[in-house]
């Protein structure tokens, strides 16, 4: 687990310039979980024209994974406004209940409709999976999804109402939801 710590801090000092240049910053919260999200443009590593996001999410028992992605995707526009969008997607963390450590990667993509308007809206889906081949420590399978609903309440923040859910699957055989189709709400920040 140690190891698994070292890797954590030594991701987070790689990704520091995108910390500190960070675009918006995204808070989503539910009863039992929390997911912390920093997001900037993909220049800062050298590779324009994609979201680069850090994440750290925990719940009320005591599992935390931190997560890092490059997504790309198609702005909308009243003319097309279904987009799509592909990236991949990153988890390291740790399964506390069990002691089991998360290391996976993972493609991933989104589906997302929007409603062009004065407090512009869209309906969502994302989904991100990473299989055996790429999951490594304790990690079979990563399954994380994301369904939800958005919209532009003043210029430069959005607020947001989704279920989520986050799915390990263990080496063991176990199957462990770190979190399971909980309504979480939240506020993205644009600066």
């Amino acid at each position: 687990m140690k190891a698994l710590t070292k890797l954590v801090l030594l991701a987070a000092a790689v990704m520091s310039p995108a910390l500190a240049q960070a675009n918006d910053l995204e808070a989503a919260l539910s009863s039992e979980t929390a997911q912390f999200t920093l997001r900037s443009d993909s220049s800062i590593i050298g590779w324009g024209g994609a979201e680069l996001g850090v994440g750290f999410f925990y719940n009320n028992a005591d599992d935390y994974v931190g997560q890092f992605s490059l997504m790309q995707r198609r702005q909308a526009s009243e003319k097309a406004p279904l987009t799509l969008g592909v990236g991949v997607k990153a988890y390291v963390g740790n399964v506390e209940t069990v002691d089991q450590g998360i290391f996976a990667v993972s493609i991933g993509g989104e589906v997302r409709y929007t409603i062009p308007g004065v407090m512009p809206m869209s309906v969502y889906l994302t989904a991100n999976y990473a299989p055996k081949i790429t999951s490594f420590s304790d990690t079979e399978e990563v399954i994380d999804s994301n369904l939800g609903f958005q919209i532009e309440v003043l210029p430069q923040t959005v607020a947001f109402v989704g279920l989520r859910n986050l799915k390990v699957n263990l080496k063991e055989g176990q199957s462990y939801d770190m979190d399971d189709d909980r309504l979480h709400v939240g506020v993205r920040l644009t600066f």
